[in-house]
């Protein structure tokens, strides 16, 4: 944390870190990086750099705070005689202990959102918000179905199954005869979902797009070996 930010979190009278990302900054930060071919957690630093020395640089960007304000900045990023860039940050943003990570989590969506072709993940790399995903792990739970009443007002039955690989674990809502396509043990693949969020965690969640299929089952004393 720089010292002015440092300074501002005084004023305020509560440590920084704790306030709430202004997430579209993030995002704008992002697209500013990666259409100059710069890592965004580089320009992350310029602008703290900015804001200390009033102007700093990075590639080819010239980055200038032109003024601070209550609780906010106003930087001007250029490149050349071109203006890239003209906008208010927050300080809480620049302030907060964990914007590199949120910065990477952008970035990473980023790269997800900008591909026209789904991308195979393990658990651990997913993160609120990807789409068009693939991924294959093994059916570890199956809770009991629970009937609810949607939206048109109908009664479906879903279950949260729970699937792991050697990264982690999530679980994904099967519905109807979804639920029937799998035991436990089974091994699944999970093409075009997405990753949504249910009582502030991460789970699984299959499209109209979305396909699953079951790639590789346990065998049991009803399904013998086939020995060659």
């Amino acid at each position: 944390m720089t010292p002015m930010v440092r300074m501002y979190e005084e004023q305020r009278g509560r440590p920084g870190g704790r306030s709430k990302p202004d997430h579209g900054v993030l995002e704008s930060i992002v697209w500013i990086a990666y259409n100059n071919d710069l890592d965004p957690s580089l320009l992350i630093n310029t602008l703290f750099e900015a804001l200390e020395n009033k102007v700093s640089h990075c590639g080819g960007l010239e980055v200038s705070c032109r003024n601070v304000n209550g609780g906010s900045a106003m930087f001007l990023i250029t490149k050349g005689e071109k203006v890239v860039w003209q906008f208010p940050i927050n300080l809480d943003v620049l302030s907060r202990s964990d914007v590199m990570e949120r910065i990477k989590e952008v970035t990473l969506l980023k790269k997800v959102a900008k591909s026209d072709v789904a991308r195979d993940l393990d658990i651990g790399e997913l993160r609120f918000g990807m789409k068009g995903i693939n991924v294959t792990a093994k059916i570890v739970e199956i809770p009991p179905t629970r009937a609810v009443i949607t939206r048109w007002g109908s009664e479906a039955f879903v279950s949260g199954v729970k699937m792991t690989d050697k990264t982690g674990s999530i679980r994904v809502s099967l519905w109807n005869n979804q639920i029937k396509m799998v035991s436990i043990g089974d091994e699944v693949e999970i093409k075009n979902c997405e990753v949504s969020r249910f009582a502030n965690i991460n789970q699984l969640k299959l499209g109209r797009k979305s396909t699953m299929s079951v790639i590789n089952q346990p065998i049991t004393k009803s399904q013998p070996a086939i020995l060659t």
